[in-house]
């Protein structure tokens, strides 16, 4: 959350305004807790068979409760095992003052056994003209016991950020002097790590409520420090399955820097949510919130797109509320005709699962990718100040990527692969990129006297071609796949450079001067990776995965964001 949103700090030190988001999280977090005791009462305990349209229970809870994601701002408890959750998040903000800023978020999620749950995230974002990807995260949360056996069911999350990108939108304003920075270019965006306390409680059989308390710190920069809270309640208004949820939904965040403790940004916004399932596994929520403080957006938008899989045969109990138990049709007639509602009910032996990865195996996978490399990029684009600082014998030609060139790249690529053990397999692959470098032309004579500058652009296609090793782990009874794998090739096409020479005194205007070009190189390229394939049909998958390349030599490496289509045969 730090570092991506500025708001014009116009400051209303009212009581009032204080107090509105505390009013709002007390009597909803009094409402949880006056119901967690209702919760906590026994039921009688029978063996059933669950046949509703329901994703799975996450140890007994709400399948509300059981996806991870409660509502757009709003996380609850955890997924079933072998469970995986997919999700598109994009928020809108629309501030007083300036452009809005635009955030893209795509997570994906595993439930893991003993109540556990990792994920993976990437951020990106786009703001006045300039975009990119922003963060790459590492999830891990935790539920402390099985649902309703503790009031309020707390889960505990933690997360580290990467940063990736540049600062594109400060959420809180530079001190005074802070003009310095800014002549060196936007400033890289620092890791930061988070915690979270998520609570989480249905109540009246009718209404669910979460709420997320939460603390992110940076490592470096500003070291920009943020908490506050985000709550939720929904209800659902059709029936059955409960296709259609609306509520209420709010979030609160209190943001510094080492510079500004004691004068922190304040942002409370609140408005309606709707969750609708068009799918039993799919569910689309959109949450327009509105600010109720001077340093809060004036809307604050959210629309997420999430896809929960597997965990079907996961050994999952069923919902402690019977509200979410739909019987089958036998079960409804022997308690109609009036037999004992405690008789034990046997349950359906599932069939096989369907195989969705083999042995000797062949893959052709098919992909884009987005290409960011692991150096700021601001060059220096005056041209007298290469040549004067050349001539003292320190030149100062700014940062950039020495291969690639710029800050980013796009391209595609392919890979073919042999599993000759569904666990493991070796393959080819190559990729290109379409990027771009600034260099320069500089020639000059005091004798006759000449003095010429130009600013030239080298377009170039990067490729390279790789020998490859993979892991992969299909998950029983799921079609998903995790996979890693590592490869060693070349890469060719990139690493042009424009080298001045000087000859004379130090001074701009009185050395013989000369730009001397350097062609493409062909380097050693070593690479490392992981992403999930999904299975859409027995010899069709979709996979997405990130990746690391290294170059030999100072200021090369970059990351890939990948996504395509794998055939398998």
């Amino acid at each position: 959350m730090i570092g991506r949103i500025m708001t014009t700090k116009h400051f209303s030190r009212g009581v009032a305004l204080q107090l509105v988001p505390l009013i709002g999280c007390a009597c909803l977090l009094f409402l949880a807790s006056s119901s967690s005791a209702h919760a906590q009462a026994p039921v009688s305990e029978q063996e059933i068979v669950v046949t509703g349209e329901e994703v799975p229970s996450a140890y007994g809870a709400p399948p509300g409760f059981s996806r991870s994601r409660f509502s757009n701002a709003v996380n609850a408890y955890v997924l079933p095992p072998w469970a995986f959750f997919f999700g598109e998040l994009f928020e809108g903000q629309g501030f007083r003052h300036g452009p809005p800023d635009y955030l893209f978020t795509q997570e994906v999620e595993m439930g893991l056994p003993y109540r556990f749950n990792v994920a993976a995230e990437a951020g990106f974002e786009r703001f006045n003209g300039g975009g990119g990807a922003q963060t790459v995260s590492l999830e891990a949360r935790w539920a402390l016991a099985d649902w309703n056996k503790i009031p309020l069911n707390p889960t505990l999350f933690a997360e580290y950020k990467f940063g990736v990108g540049t600062i594109r939108h400060e959420e809180v304003p530079p001190p005074p002097g802070g003009g310095e920075e800014e002549e060196s270019g936007p400033p890289k965006l620092p890791d930061a790590y988070e915690v979270r306390l998520l609570l989480a409680q249905d109540f009246f059989e009718r209404v669910e409520w979460a709420m997320n308390w939460f603390f992110e710190k940076e490592n470096t920069g500003d070291r920009g420090r943020e908490w506050g809270f985000s709550q939720a309640a929904m209800m659902p208004v059709l029936l059955p399955n409960e296709r259609l949820k609306v509520g209420i939904e709010m979030l609160y965040r209190n943001v510094t820097t080492k510079d500004t403790r004691g004068d922190a940004v304040n942002s409370f916004v609140i408005g309606p949510t709707v969750a609708w399932k068009p799918t039993p596994q799919t569910r689309l929520d959109i949450s327009p919130l509105f600010g109720c403080t001077h340093d809060s957006p004036v809307a604050d938008v959210f629309v997420a797109f999430s896809w929960l899989f597997g965990g079907e045969r996961a050994e999952a109990e069923a919902p402690v509320s019977t509200r979410f138990r739909y019987y089958s049709g036998a079960g409804l007639a022997d308690s109609r005709s009036g037999k004992d509602s405690e008789k034990e009910m046997k349950q359906v032996a599932p069939p096989p699962c369907p195989e969705w990865y083999g042995d000797n195996e062949w893959n052709v996978n098919l992909w884009g990718t987005y290409a960011f490399t692991n150096t700021e990029y601001n060059p220096n684009l005056w041209l007298v100040d290469v040549v004067q600082s050349t001539s003292e014998g320190h030149p100062v030609l700014g940062t950039y990527d020495h291969y690639i060139g710029g800050d980013h790249a796009w391209g595609g690529g392919g890979d073919i692969k042999y599993f000759f053990y569904r666990y493991f397999g070796v393959g080819f692959q190559g990729f290109a990129l379409d990027a771009s470098k600034n260099g320069f032309n500089i020639f000059e004579d005091p004798t006759v006297p000449i003095f010429t500058t130009e600013k030239i652009n080298h377009d170039h296609t990067i490729g390279a071609l790789l020998g490859t090793f993979t892991l992969r782990y299909p998950i029983p009874c799921t079609r998903f796949a995790p996979y890693a794998w590592a490869g060693v090739g070349a890469i060719f096409g990139g690493g042009e450079r424009d080298i001045l020479t000087t000859q004379g005194p130090p001074d701009a205007f009185a050395v013989h001067a000369q730009t001397h070009h350097f062609g493409s190189e062909t380097k050693l390229l070593g690479q490392i990776g992981a992403g999930l394939e999904f299975r859409i049909a027995r010899h069709i998958g979709w996979t997405n995965d990130l990746a690391f390349g290294v170059i030999d030599g100072p200021k090369n490496n970059f990351g890939m964001f990948r996504s395509g289509l794998n055939f398998a045969f």
